[in-house]
């Protein structure tokens, strides 16, 4: 095909001298029967330093072969570069940088929901050092920016126990690696996820969420510095735990008023008084005992209250030793229901000491064995 071009060419060259050959012959020429004949010369070779003649044909490594190739395949020359045409038509060659305007203008609200926004993620978020080299971002204070590098990896740690929900959205899939992990015992499993860039000068965002909140964080990649481990301190939860501790407190206050007040007897007509009272030491022995036909109320000495608190213990149908529901407020024993006769208790074996009651409508035929029967049930510990 070149061959064929260069010789057209050639052809058309010496058409052309030709036809300029004979409008510059002699007016008189035109009168003669034969034309003149055409002389064709070939041009000297060129010496080097010296200009070739302005006439003469380019050398075959100086002819634009591409240009005139491009022009026939293409079916004329080409359009000059720049954006699309205003006919619709196509350009063929359109510059790297240049692109298409798309932009929409936006609302009053819009651009105020983005200053907002912008707001949120420009806002200066301090990270604190954590345990075992963790940085520590406050959940919701702000934008947490992570860090990472080619060839490192970044640790993005979540709460213990926390699930993630669904797979983590990325703004970058292609140049970003995510990856899950867990550590931790598991009944208390820790979540991670593993993010690696795959080169530098990369900015996209993250998504992750999980059972109890959603993380967005920013992610960029530098040549050599990387953040190894991230993970968070949640204020909302720390405030939770102590609403909880206080409600708790609350609680136990609210049980031992209700623990310490005396519970009022129907009536002074069910009060029975007739209790005896032996044994013991000043310090043991109850200042009075009376029942209201339900529960027996049982009044210590004022010194008791500073010294070891008795065990009491009762006779039951049978003569033996049972277990008997009460509680201690201030100087009162309050027992759970009536007995027949009863003893309070220090010490086990030779060195025991007891403070007996017995009601007045106490009858046993063996008043002694009971009294051994009590002086037995105390154990070890007292």
């Amino acid at each position: 095909m070149l061959s064929r071009f260069f010789n057209m060419e050639i052809g058309t060259c010496l058409l052309a001298a030709c036809l300029s050959g004979q409008s510059s012959a002699p007016a008189g020429a035109g009168k003669s029967n034969s034309a003149a004949p055409v002389e064709v010369k070939r041009a000297p070779p060129q010496t080097p330093g010296k200009s070739a003649p302005k006439d003469t044909l380019p050398a075959v490594n100086q002819y634009p072969f591409g240009r005139l190739i491009d022009e026939l395949e293409g079916g004329g020359p080409p359009r000059p570069a720049g954006p699309p045409a205003t006919d619709g038509a196509p350009s063929s060659e359109v510059p790297k940088d240049w692109q298409m305007s798309k932009d929409i203008p936006l609302s009053q609200t819009a651009r105020e929901a983005l200053n907002v926004s912008q707001a949120w993620m420009t806002e200066k978020h301090a990270p604190a050092p954590g345990k075992d080299g963790r940085v520590l971002y406050t959940f919701g204070a702000g934008l947490p920016t992570i860090v990472c590098a080619p060839l490192r990896v970044c640790v993005l740690e979540l709460e213990a126990g926390e699930k993630v929900i669904g797979e983590p959205q990325i703004g970058d899939s292609v140049r970003w690696s995510i990856a899950p992990a867990t550590s931790g015992q598991p009944d208390l499993l820790t979540s991670m996820i593993v993010v690696k860039p795959k080169q530098t000068g990369l900015d996209t965002n993250l998504l992750v969420t999980t059972d109890r909140r959603a993380y967005y964080v920013r992610l960029i990649s530098k040549p050599e510095e990387y953040l190894a481990r991230v993970a968070f301190s949640y204020p909302e939860d720390d405030g939770a735990k102590w609403k909880i501790h206080l409600a708790q407190q609350e609680q136990r206050r609210k049980q031992e008023l209700e623990e310490s007040r005396i519970e009022q007897v129907d009536s002074l007509e069910n009060l029975y008084f007739d209790y005896r009272i032996s044994g013991g030491d000043e310090n043991m022995r109850p200042v009075r005992v009376v029942d209201d036909g339900r529960k027996t109320f049982i009044q210590m000495p004022a010194s008791a209250a500073a010294r070891e608190t008795p065990v009491l213990v009762v006779l039951g149908a049978e003569g033996k030793p049972e277990m008997v529901n009460y509680r201690v407020k201030r100087d009162l024993y309050i027992v759970d229901r009536l007995f027949e006769r009863g003893a309070l208790l220090l010490g086990v074996g030779k060195k025991q000491r007891r403070a007996d009651i017995v009601r007045a409508t106490y009858r046993s035929a063996n008043a002694r064995a009971d009294s051994r029967a009590l002086a037995n049930s105390a154990g070890p510990n007292n």
